[in-house]
């Protein structure tokens, strides 16, 4: 429809072979899905939440080359969330009736590339991380727009006759009214229909901590800022605390009386990853990465093969508390 083409919805369908079919069809439902999905996630704009979009937008910019557009986001996170799911129905959408299709397909490429830029920046080797494979997916899609029109704008003999003016008029506001109809219907339906907000695992928290050094569980008398006693920490009730940077932590006790602590920003996609106690293990609530905390915090299943970061501690004996050694 752009540049003054029109062309019928199921005949935009027809044009293309059916490779560019499949393709159309899963980037299309793919996108309009994702956007609901996040409108769907009852967590997904409470700051409260291990879901929460700002939460993960810190995250995202932690080491991101992209780090300057995302902390400005963070700070409007909820403007913000509800934008890019909006946004990315709308690509969804509009890939699927044919509505600014080159529009929609680079929109397309553009959020893929940014997610990549951050979401999975530290996904090593790239091609473990979708968003690449998404931003090469829309950019050959938009190539493909872009031949299609270049090919229909050769001259030919004899010249077609076009289409009345006023039908394609008409085509395009029926399809626009289609195109904003279905991006507000999906997008209120997704938030209407949105779950209980999920129980968080019983990590219970602490104050805030100073930098650290490391020490094991038989370390003599230290010093440093208390975390918890350690008759109070129990194998399997991880405490949680903040960590040295601000990020959220928590800390173990394993069965075998050692004292460990990580960082509970999951390494895919900076979401907070809480404590699944009928598995042992710390899980992340958008896309299931798994980390054992008696194995190092070893990622085990999910879309990382990088473990949570090992925070530093100590025992100190003389008091029975755990701390974080002041630095130096």
């Amino acid at each position: 429809m752009e540049r003054g083409r029109t062309v019928g919805l199921v005949d935009s369908w027809r044009r293309q072979p059916p490779s560019l079919r499949i393709l159309r069809a899963f980037l299309g439902v793919t996108f309009a899905y994702a956007g609901a999905q996040k409108l769907a996630d009852p967590g997904y704009l409470l700051s409260s939440s291990s879901t929460y979009i700002g939460t993960q937008l810190r995250g995202f910019a932690s080491g991101s080359p992209v780090s300057w557009l995302l902390h400005p986001l963070a700070q409007h996170a909820v403007a913000a969330g509800v934008a890019v799911a909006l946004i990315e129905i709308a690509i969804g959408i509009g890939t699927l009736v044919d509505f600014l299709p080159l529009t929609s397909a680079l929109a397309g490429c553009s959020v893929s590339l940014v997610l990549w830029l951050s979401a999975t920046w530290h996904v090593h080797p790239y091609f473990l991380g979708s968003d690449s494979v998404y931003a090469i997916a829309w950019g050959a899609y938009a190539l493909s727009i872009w031949e299609s029109r270049r090919l229909d704008a050769r001259p030919t003999a004899p010249q077609e006759i076009p289409e009345h003016s006023s039908a394609i008029d008409r085509r395009s506001f029926i399809r626009s009214g289609v195109f904003a109809a279905g991006v507000l219907a999906l997008g209120g339906l997704a938030r209407l229909l949105r779950g209980p907000l999920k129980a968080t695992s019983p990590v219970a928290a602490t104050g805030s901590v100073s930098p650290s050094v490391h020490a094991g569980p038989s370390t003599p008398a230290v010093t440093g800022k208390p975390i918890v006693a350690l008759d109070k920490l129990k194998a399997g009730r991880p405490v949680g605390f903040t960590g040295p940077s601000g990020e959220p932590a928590v800390l173990f006790r394993l069965d075998n009386d050692e004292v460990v602590a990580y960082s509970r920003i999951c390494t895919h996609a900076g979401c907070t990853v809480g404590y699944d106690s009928s598995s042992d293990l710390l899980v992340c609530p958008c896309h299931l990465a798994k980390f054992a905390p008696a194995d190092g915090a070893r990622a085990v299943s999910g879309p990382t093969n990088i473990p949570l970061p090992e925070i530093a501690i100590a025992v100190d004996r003389s008091t029975g508390t755990v701390v974080l050694p002041r630095a130096g």
